[in-house]
């Protein structure tokens, strides 16, 4: 609802091409609150990091298996492109 007002207000409200030296620019105390704390932060990474080692592990475990299948497939290969043995 906040964020609401805020459009609604900046709509109404002429904004100055550009602010003069002598002005600062004020926050407002509800815009902040439209944004997370940085503790959403901390655990939204956190929680990035513990899934990334988590997924380094799959994916060796996965380019592991591949290799394994890319030599079977090549001993495969190696064996049906051979001339047939005649006895």
């Amino acid at each position: 609802m906040k964020a609401l007002k805020l459009v609604q207000k900046a709509k109404t409200e002429k904004i100055p091409a550009k602010l003069s030296k002598d002005r600062s620019i004020k926050v407002d105390d509800d815009l902040i609150d439209l944004f997370p704390l940085p503790r959403y932060f901390q655990v939204h990474f956190q929680h990035v990091h513990e899934n990334t080692h988590d997924l380094q592990s799959e994916l060796a475990q996965l380019k592991d298996y591949v290799a394994k299948v890319d030599g079977k497939l090549e001993r495969m290969i190696t064996l049906l492109s051979r001339p047939p043995e005649h006895a």
